[in-house]
């Protein structure tokens, strides 16, 4: 009889638990060692001072320092001709094509020359139009000499007055509108073809044209010949002539005549 009462008042031990537990969350043992970890903490967090920035100085003169510039709306590839001349003997430029970012590493006076610079030349695409005539040019063979030109008379005079040619045909003209970093391709009539990419027009108001390439079609129209393929820089408002011959003394040339205008024709009509 003792065993089963004493079987029994511990069931009814076990039992009593059990039911002052139910609904309520079992509390986890913590052991004394991690309690004190976690109150070190909280005490460190409390007691740690939020202490103010300390000013630094300004980067001296020639000082190295290193700046970032994203473009919004040109090529960070053309704005490299326009870093070159601005950078100290220990500068460089960096080129990140696909971010179209450029990073300059340089003393503290050349950056910030460069970083305004920079930015100005970071504008929106602004509308240009070339416009170019092929020219048959040749001297006169005869006595007295006949001069004729195809040409306007102002693109005539000043052509005699550089070149040693008395007589220039046209053989195509046209006025090509684009705009800043985009790509011309035009049929100039049935026997030329031009090809290039606009640049960004600079601050000496000038503007590069790419891979400037003009062919003329062969016999036939499936074949072409090169007659130029460069990098121009041309200044807006002026006249550019590229002679192409044997030689200088040559009786007859092909001549590509350009001139750059800023904006739009339509809009200045």
């Amino acid at each position: 009889m003792l065993r089963s009462s004493s079987f029994a008042g511990l069931r009814g031990g076990l039992a009593a638990r059990a039911s002052a537990s139910q609904g309520r969350i079992p509390r986890l043992p913590v052991s004394p060692v991690r309690r004190s970890v976690v109150s070190l903490l909280w005490a460190l967090a409390l007691i740690v001072p939020v202490l103010p920035a300390v000013p630094q100085s300004a980067p001296g003169p020639r000082d190295i320092v290193t700046r970032a510039y994203t473009f919004k709306y040109q090529r960070a590839s053309e704005a490299v001709v326009l870093v070159y001349p601005l950078l100290s003997p220990k500068g460089t430029v960096e080129l990140q094509p696909s971010g179209n970012t450029l990073v300059i590493r340089d003393t503290s006076t050349s950056v910030q020359k460069i970083m305004p610079a920079l930015r100005a030349y970071d504008h929106p695409s602004r509308p240009l139009r070339l416009e170019i005539y092929v020219v048959k040019a040749s001297r006169a063979t005869v006595s007295p000499q006949v001069q004729h030109s195809d040409l306007p008379e102002d693109l005539t005079k000043r052509l005699r007055g550089l070149l040693a040619y008395d007589n220039f045909a046209k053989q195509a003209q046209a006025q090509l509108a684009g705009a800043e970093g985009q790509w011309v391709v035009y049929e100039l009539g049935p026997d030329y073809k031009v090809s290039f990419r606009f640049g960004s027009l600079t601050d000496d108001r000038q503007v590069k044209l790419s891979s400037f390439r003009i062919a003329r079609r062969e016999e036939g129209g499936k074949a072409e010949a090169v007659l130029l393929h460069a990098n121009l820089m041309l200044p807006v408002d002026h006249t550019t002539s590229l002679g192409i011959a044997s030689s200088e003394s040559s009786p007859e040339a092909l001549m590509v005549v350009l001139t750059l205008r800023e904006g739009d024709a339509a809009a200045r009509k």
